[in-house]
């Protein structure tokens, strides 16, 4: 995920003794309510829409092995009912109004986020009050719901490319559990019961775990007050997500080629271990990124796609609360495969050995504190990139100063990055060709 940044003019910060830590700024607010919830508000009166979304420290990776897939079985769960509303109806209810409604299931995160004019924000946060705190959970829609997210496994293995994927985590990953599918497995999904399922969400699901997000042309004030009575009043025992457990340092190659009779063409992915999401190499890695991925004028685009050795390539850091990745993944006929892996690995070992060019390094910068300027115009991103920062880096100034810290990125600190990471013997390697 690609974060955005919070522009804030002068701004000035204020520290309150109240339940938790209170900071108030000029275009942000930050309360932790005393049963450890955390709202964030941002004042936006430059748009009509209100982006309201809630965020919890909980994904796939704090799941143990009667879990797998739990996390993202209770995405669907929540839409099944509240002790207040009936199944599909805050769904029908956001529909009529204009709004939108979905959740998303990752790694490291799990939210829940409404769009929204604004005079409907309150209905927002009431809904996903609702949802996110008071679901019904009960064994009839559990056993409803089984064949539907097992038909969605069925549909997830049966693409190629999930393949490839999942044998990559699983190559790559021996420590931590990204090395198991988000989505889970057949067995432990079947097993799921009303038991499992509310211990899950009654342990994961709770004040100390939740962030309550609302973006866009609102009262902070009146916010803050409809939060306090709503999510503010929910009980719960304390849980924060522990650390998650770095991989130790690869130093061989891992390699897996995968035949599948439904492709005709070579998917490959080429990646290394990477820095978690809190190491300040992060933001070098996300530099690294733009140079040799990043659109059009990106170096492997010019090299590999303008010169026809693959039909497309993209990758660059992908962030984990643990050990992360720097991956490439292209996709190109059977017989240009190692041609293209060569000049991959040609190029990278160039650059290692002699450094990236000054030039390349600020015009990526450039790049990337553009492109956030104009995608925070969106209160829905501006929403998820403050999520993102409070939920996953726990570190709200991961996202307020962002573009700061990617200004800071030098020269020296990627050539740095490609020396310590990225080598020509501690990589995994997936392939994935036709039968």
């Amino acid at each position: 995920m690609k974060l955005k940044y919070i522009l804030l003019m002068g701004c000035v910060m204020v520290y309150t003794a109240l339940a938790g830590t209170l900071i108030k700024e000029e275009n942000i607010y930050i309360e932790k309510l005393e049963n450890g919830a955390t709202a964030i508000i941002k004042e936006r009166h430059d748009t009509e829409a209100v982006a309201v979304q809630v965020w919890f420290g909980v994904g796939s990776v704090y799941e143990n092995d009667k879990e797998r897939g739990l996390s993202h079985f209770l995405e669907h769960m929540l839409f099944n009912g509240t002790k207040y509303t009936q199944p599909g109806e805050i769904e029908a209810e956001i529909e009529k109004k204009g709004g939108s409604i979905n959740a998303a299931t990752s790694y490291d995160f799990t939210y829940y986020h409404i769009e929204i004019a604004s005079p409907f924000w309150e209905e927002g946060i009431e809904y996903l009050y609702y949802m996110t705190t008071a679901p019904l959970l009960s064994e009839k829609m559990i056993e409803k719901e089984k064949p539907i997210v097992l038909e969605e496994l069925n549909r997830h293995l049966d693409n190629p490319k999930n393949i490839l994927w999942d044998t990559y985590n699983r190559l790559t990953y021996k420590i931590s559990n990204y090395k198991h599918p988000v989505i889970g497995y057949r067995e432990t999904i079947e097993k799921f019961d009303r038991k499992l399922v509310s211990d899950y969400f009654y342990s994961h699901y709770v004040p100390s775990n939740t962030y309550i997000i609302v973006v866009g042309n609102v009262d902070r004030a009146k916010v803050l007050n409809k939060i306090k009575n709503t999510f503010g009043a929910v009980k719960g025992k304390h849980y924060r997500p522990p650390p998650v457990p770095l991989e130790k340092p690869q130093k061989k190659i891992k390699k897996e080629i995968i035949k599948k009779d439904q492709v005709t063409r070579a998917y490959v992915a080429i990646g290394w271990h990477a820095p978690p999401v809190k190491s300040k190499d992060n933001f070098t890695a996300t530099v690294l990124e733009e140079i040799l991925t990043g659109g059009r004028t990106s170096i492997l685009y010019q090299e590999l796609k303008e010169k026809g050795l693959v039909q497309a390539i993209y990758g660059g850091y992908l962030a984990h609360r643990g050990t992360s990745q720097f991956l490439f993944y292209f996709v190109t006929s059977p017989d240009k495969v190692e041609k293209a892996k060569s000049k991959l690995f040609e190029i990278l070992t160039n650059f290692r050995e002699n450094g990236i060019p000054e030039d390349l390094v600020e015009d990526a910068k450039r790049k990337i504190i553009n492109r956030e300027i104009f995608a925070r115009e969106e209160v829905t991103h501006d929403a998820e990139s403050i999520g993102y920062a409070a939920s996953v880096a726990e570190d709200i100034y991961y996202d307020i100063d962002y573009t700061k810290r990617i200004e800071e990125v030098t020269k020296k600190s990627v050539d740095e990055f490609l020396k310590k990471y990225v080598g020509n013997s501690n990589y995994t390697e997936v392939q994935l060709l036709p039968e």
